[in-house]
């Protein structure tokens, strides 16, 4: 007789795009969580390099490969394949802390009315870099409350209440999603665990094209603009 299998607790999405330099270990991060009851998904969104051979040394990751759509369509393509009862995200080159999980977990255990948890993320610069490398990138603030995808444990049905990510936003998809969150009062706890490390290492988005910090304030602005139209109705 065959048992039926397990639903995973825990659905994690990683989306990437051209990430083999740092993926293997953004993933050892979350499979040494220890948390049985997980399955972790890898969304490549249209990666040219060894990504895909990285994930397949991974024997329990499941790989999807879409052609390039940017980064809110790799996530929402990911969440329709998610089997957890709790959500969570992880970029390609960031890490989670060990006993990240567990402490989200506990908290959610002792506040059974929350629906999302987060906690602090440390940034630091890539250890592996040379010195003249690292010489150019400067850390402002080291440790900062992590109310972003990376930092988020929620519940699955609190997720799709607010609704998927919007496609048409490429950067700052979060704070589009954030305000949305806000709006039909998910019920949130900060923690002051660090649960998210942020590796800083000249590639990340606010360093290659600054240009795409206007994204986040169109994000941003966005969502302020629906607040005002929710406000006149």
């Amino acid at each position: 007789m065959s048992l039926t299998p397990v639903a995973p607790e825990i659905s994690v999405v990683i989306p990437v795009h051209n990430g083999e330099r740092y993926l293997a270990e953004s993933i050892r991060s979350v499979l040494d969580q220890g948390h049985a009851a997980l399955e972790l998904l890898v969304i490549d969104n249209g990666s040219t390099d060894a990504t895909a051979d990285v994930v397949r040394t991974f024997s329990s990751v499941r790989y999807f490969h879409l052609a390039e759509k940017g980064v809110s369509k790799a996530l929402n393509y990911g969440l329709e394949q998610c089997r957890g009862a709790f959500l969570a995200f992880l970029d390609a080159d960031d890490v989670w802390p060990p006993n990240r999980l567990a402490i989200q977990l506990d908290a959610f255990t002792r506040n059974p009315t929350v629906e999302m948890v987060f906690g602090y993320v440390e940034q630091f610069i890539s250890p592996e870099l040379e010195e003249s490398a690292k010489s150019k990138l400067t850390i402002r603030d080291r440790l900062l409350p992590g109310r972003h995808r990376g930092c988020m444990l929620i519940r699955k049905e609190s997720f799709w209440k607010v609704g998927r990510f919007e496609p048409s936003i490429e950067y700052g998809e979060f704070i589009d999603w954030y305000m949305r969150a806000e709006e039909q009062e998910i019920r949130e706890l900060m923690l002051p665990n660090v649960l998210t490390l942020r590796r800083i290492h000249g590639g990340n988005l606010g360093f290659t094209d600054r240009n795409k910090r206007v994204e986040y304030a169109r994000a941003l602005k966005r969502g302020l603009d629906r607040r005002r139209r929710l406000s006149k109705e």
